[in-house]
């Protein structure tokens, strides 16, 4: 079935039945007001029995009538904007399983029923610009709601909507022009967030959201690292869907999400209650593990095939791409099957459960209500001393695997600093990027080194599989390469690791 996606950005406000329309020509910008375009719409929306999608800002709802008619699945994006993915209309009782897909992260696998139906009689008008592109839409909704769930519901209103055209890449500065001449003409911006809220009333469930102070010196040194695994949390829900859908690099991309929850709430521990932190860093390692096994397998391939295809002709000996894809796409199949049980199981819902309860309501200690300035510099700057110790056990360890796993653990103590770093950034600004800029780069140098070490790993495996024949010859060959590579990864370390060691964050 096909998709399509977007960003909208909108406005939406408040109107009376009797409020006559706004000047639409007056606005700022505007050149011209297409023709008014009229439609009756009906929209079913679908949630869990408590409202899991809502509660997070998400919205799943099927509509008949007018241009767009289908099943739309909108998810927060940004400020003011929200992804929406439309999907044919299909059958009425069936949801596309590629929006399901999408949501089993908000919904923790329970069911989705209809919860409201709105019919919506909507007139709308086209704002173009002086260069003819079409810069937005004004809609004028009449809105009647039926919600059945308990005594039932009934409630009509009227509200305008304002949102950009995707065609035009208008900026906000739009929607603040026309916000300022709609408010003038009698229009209220709208403290809703959506149809679905007003139809709901009191049933509505408050955002998934602490309400806390923004980050600064001042506040409570677990305010900005909250804020910050607030965000990451919500790219972990989005990438769910991506994994389930089989994007390239969505495993990768949610593997790196789950591993930076997991460095910030270890840096950042002392600030919070320790059982807590143990069990979500003990669930969030298993998951990064079982992520990881697709992950490495995926890199590995990759590098393998490259490294074959940059050799001579000459030097390659036997069908080593049939051999490696053959070994490396079973392997990649049963680390993906593991995935995809991890992600539909009881245990992993639970951890998605544990971890927003972990930032709504945080297991704050003295320390966490300490000043944000001083404490979180001295975590950051704790964990750049820790990567110079591991700078110096890795240039003094003997060379060979323990070496190879020494500079490993420069990598992994680079980017807990940059991560950590990251998390501060809300306080220190500039400074905390400055040294997650230099944390990062050491971890791409030191990440080439050790798939430099994971590649010679399984050169040696091969080359041992392969016997005494032309592909050993070759795995030899590509192994002394991957080996020059390695060296090279660790003189270019040793060249421009020492700015991620020396800076520090000021208290």
């Amino acid at each position: 079935m096909t998709t399509s996606s977007t960003v909208e950005s909108e406005r939406k406000f408040d109107a009376d039945t009797s409020t006559p329309l706004p000047a639409l020509d007056t606005i700022d910008g505007v050149d011209r007001v297409g023709p008014p375009s009229s439609h009756s719409l009906e929209a079913i929306y679908f949630d869990t029995r408590d409202f899991g999608l809502a509660a997070r800002g998400v919205t799943l709802r099927r509509r008949t009538g007018g241009p767009d008619a289908g099943w739309h699945l909108k998810l927060p994006h940004s400020t003011g904007k929200r992804t929406e993915i439309q999907a044919p209309l299909g059958q009425a009782d069936t949801i596309p399983a590629d929006l399901m897909d999408r949501v089993l992260a908000f919904t923790r696998g329970h069911a989705l029923a209809a919860i409201a139906t709105l019919t919506t009689h909507r007139t709308s008008y086209s704002l173009y610009g002086g260069d003819g592109h079409r810069l937005a839409d004004f809609v004028d909704d009449h809105v009647h709601a039926h919600v059945p769930e308990g005594e039932g519901r009934e409630i009509a209103w009227r509200e305008w909507e304002v949102e950009l055209a995707f065609e035009k890449d208008a900026d906000d500065a739009f929607l603040d022009a026309a916000t300022l001449h709609i408010a003038d003409a009698g229009g209220r911006p709208s403290q809703r967030p959506s149809k679905l809220a007003t139809a709901l009333g009191d049933s509505w469930p408050r955002t998934e959201g602490t309400g806390r102070e923004a980050p600064k010196g001042k506040s409570a040194a677990a305010v900005p690292v909250l804020d910050y695994l607030d965000a990451q949390l919500a790219k972990l829900l989005l990438q769910d869907g991506h994994v389930r859908q089989g994007r390239d690099d969505s495993v990768h991309q949610m593997r790196s999400l789950t591993r930076r929850i997991r460095s910030v709430l270890h840096t950042y521990r002392a600030l919070f209650k320790a059982a807590p932190v143990k069990n979500l860093e003990e669930q969030l390692k298993s998951l990064a593990k079982t992520l990881g096994r697709y992950r490495d397998v995926e890199v590995l391939h990759q590098r393998l095939r490259s490294d074959v295809d940059e050799l001579p002709g000459k030097l390659v000996a036997g069908p080593l791409h049939e051999e490696l894809d053959q070994r490396m796409t079973v392997r990649a199949d049963t680390a993906m099957a593991a995935v995809r049980t991890r992600l539909h199981s009881p245990r992993y819902f639970r951890l998605l459960d544990e971890l927003e309860a972990f930032t709504r309501k945080p297991p704050i200690t003295a320390k966490g209500s300490a000043p944000a300035r001083k404490s979180t510099a001295r975590l950051v700057n704790k964990a750049a001393k820790r990567l110079g110790k591991r700078h110096m056990a890795a240039v003094s360890a003997a060379v060979g695997p323990q070496r190879d796993s020494a500079f490993h653990d420069v990598r992994k103590a680079a980017k807990k600093l940059r991560f950590a770093a990251a998390a501060s950034e809300s306080v220190h600004g500039k400074r905390a990027a400055k040294l997650g800029d230099a944390a990062h780069s050491v971890q791409t140098i030191l990440g080439e080194h050790q798939d430099s070490a994971m590649a010679r790993s399984e050169l040696l495996k091969l080359g041992s599989a392969a016997g005494v024949g032309g592909s050993a010859f070759t795995y030899g060959v590509i192994y002394e390469l991957e080996r020059r590579a390695a060296d090279a990864s660790q003189a270019e370390y040793l060249r421009r690791g020492k700015k991620a060691r020396k800076l520090r964050l000021k208290k």
